[in-house]
């Protein structure tokens, strides 16, 4: 397994909507690649800080900038 078929399988691996063989594969590349387990335990933690702010609302300016710049980059692609 490399560094792609990582990336392609986090969404089902935090899901924990792998197989267990699959989730042994991605834990042995995590513990051999230092890239990757930065990025997963980066991405828990941004959904961990997420979570603990989902009542909180984002001010509609703050929104607006976010919706435009996203648009753009879509746009890019």
């Amino acid at each position: 397994m490399d560094c792609r078929d990582v990336i392609d399988r986090l969404s089902e691996y935090l899901d924990q909507e792998v197989l267990l063989a699959v989730r042994e594969e991605l834990e042995a590349h995590f513990a051999d690649c230092e890239g990757c387990r930065i990025y997963i335990e980066t991405l828990k933690k941004t959904i961990t800080l997420y979570r603990s702010e989902a009542d909180s609302q984002c001010p509609e300016q703050v929104r607006a900038r976010l919706h435009a710049i996203l648009s753009i980059e879509y746009r890019k692609k």
